[in-house]
């Protein structure tokens, strides 16, 4: 049995004050990706592993980018921006 490929998508419901996580078909979210902000993350550049320090960078960048277009978000975030002096 073959699955379509699919992404994660985060998104914040200010209603429930909750954070939302669910995946959606690749096809269905590069109609959206168009003219859009993309951050993209390349994993040789993190030495072709995903481990804890990439999951916690991933997950900040994700929640300081919500923040910004759902600005009440933002009081709840206590994330170091930069522990590398590198900007990342």
């Amino acid at each position: 049995m073959t699955t379509k490929p699919r992404c994660v998508v985060i998104a914040y419901d200010e209603n429930g004050h909750q954070i939302e996580t669910f995946t959606v078909e690749r096809e269905a979210l590069e109609r959206l990706r168009a003219g859009r902000l993309v951050m993209p993350w390349s994993i040789e550049d993190a030495g072709g592993t995903l481990d804890d320090e990439f999951a916690r960078k991933l997950g900040g960048a994700s929640l300081l980018l919500l923040a910004t277009y759902q600005p009440t978000l933002k009081s709840c975030i206590s994330v170091t921006q930069d522990r590398t002096g590198d900007g990342t």
